[in-house]
């Protein structure tokens, strides 16, 4: 779980994730200001999407619980 998701900046999934778990709405845009990530070329915008979405998916399958 600890893959490099943006290359430019060199920053790994956990922190993405990190920054993502410790927003209440987390988007694209606080990632970026807090990670740095997707702020070069753009290529790992997807990849953060989707780890976005998953979390928003497993909050609400665990406010479902």
């Amino acid at each position: 779980m600890n893959r490099l998701i943006c290359l430019c900046k060199g920053v790994r999934e956990d922190v993405i994730s990190e920054a993502i778990d410790s927003a209440d709405h987390p988007n694209l845009q606080l990632v970026q200001e807090k990670t740095g990530a997707a702020t070069n070329c753009g290529r790992c915008i997807n990849a953060i999407e989707s780890l976005i979405e998953k979390s928003r998916s497993e909050s609400i399958i665990e406010d479902h619980k």
